[in-house]
């Protein structure tokens, strides 16, 4: 059993390491919402974590914690300040299931607010207002294999409607974790994203015209607009945590995109006992890991911004309070944003019996 979760860790390795991306794919692959994070505690320390992330938290990070956790029933809702007053809601549950595993639902949604609708005849906006639908829908199942080994799995819904024209897609997130006997280390892999291309299709792409070099009343002709079909965001993330002493971990992780830039994750988290209650805080940092040459034709600062990441530094804390046999749990979290847009601030309220 062993041996067969440790091929499946070198075959996702070999497989993501085989399509990584670079700075020139940046931006070719759709469905940006699947790499934007969700819950206090995993972006505090950046996915650092996915090694030893447990519970409810594990449904985003790394599937196979979500067997992680010694309650019946965990659940959490998170809300983030994204970029350009975006907001991002999540709610998730996991329900343990015993022998047979855990069994997680989630859903991440986007609120991006009103917008004016603006067309080639009224680009001041013609009176109307719309608002994109963005959502991801997963189910997760999770199972401790051995009494050192998980393994999870994520099935995932995407939608991504503007008006009338709409794109859906499909895709699958597998996750191992390992902690070692003799050492204070534990390992993480994570697989995700890999799915279906998706397209975009619908109404608001039907167009009209009147033929070229032709007469007063010809019939205008209709015709559809086909748009390209994309890549999902497919990564790998592999980290290790090690606990320096008790209560204290350091944590490293790789990231490795299909389309974009690789990264290297640093973070550490220090828990706090007081009394029935107990405190975590933690932070991580990342850096750009690129193998690209700069092309002559573009000067360096130029070059430091498009290969360089907008996101920076992240922290947070949270207490963990009992209430009878039910454990509340209140987190937050920042991630900075280096340029253009105001830092990212997490809430998260965990409930958990």
């Amino acid at each position: 059993m062993k041996t067969k979760y440790i091929s499946l860790i070198i075959a996702g390795a070999l497989l993501a390491t085989t399509f990584a991306g670079t700075i020139k794919s940046r931006g070719t692959a759709g469905a940006a919402q699947l790499s934007v994070p969700v819950g206090a505690h995993g972006i505090a320390l950046n996915g650092t974590n996915l090694a030893t992330v447990s519970g409810v938290d594990a449904l985003f990070f790394n599937p196979a914690g979500a067997s992680n956790f010694d309650k019946s029933f965990e659940a959490v809702f998170t809300n983030m300040s994204y970029i350009a007053d975006i907001e991002v809601n999540y709610v998730a549950l996991v329900a343990n299931a015993g022998k047979a595993g855990v069994f997680g639902f989630s859903v991440k949604s986007f609120d991006f607010g009103d917008i004016i609708r603006t067309s080639a005849e009224n680009t001041e906006g013609t009176g109307e207002t719309f608002s994109p639908d963005f959502m991801t829908v997963g189910a997760t199942w999770s199972k401790a294999f051995a009494d050192r080994m998980r393994f999870g799995v994520n099935f995932k819904f995407i939608q991504e409607r503007i008006m009338r024209t709409s794109a859906s897609g499909f895709a699958v997130d597998m996750g191992v974790q390992y902690r070692f006997a003799q050492l204070p280390v534990q390992i993480g892999v994570m697989l995700s994203n890999l799915g279906s291309k998706m397209q975009y299709a619908g109404s608001d792409l039907e167009q009209k015209h009147t033929p070229d070099e032709t007469g007063e009343g010809t019939l205008v002709e209709s015709f559809q607009i086909v748009s390209e079909g994309f890549e999902m965001p497919a990564e790998l993330n592999m980290s290790i945590n090690y606990e320096v002493i008790p209560n204290l971990s350091l944590m490293a992780s790789f990231n490795n995109n299909s389309f974009s830039t690789n990264q290297l994750r640093f973070g550490g988290e220090y828990n706090i006992t007081m009394g029935t209650s107990s405190l975590w805080i933690g932070g991580a940092i990342a850096i750009e890991s690129i193998d690209d040459e700069k092309p002559d034709d573009i000067d360096q600062s130029d070059w430091d911004e498009y290969s360089g990441s907008n996101f920076g530094t992240t922290f947070g804390a949270g207490i963990n309070y009992p209430i009878g046999n039910m454990i509340v749990s209140l987190e937050v979290a920042q991630r900075s944003v280096v340029d253009y847009f105001d830092n990212n601030l997490v809430y998260s309220l965990k409930i958990a019996f």
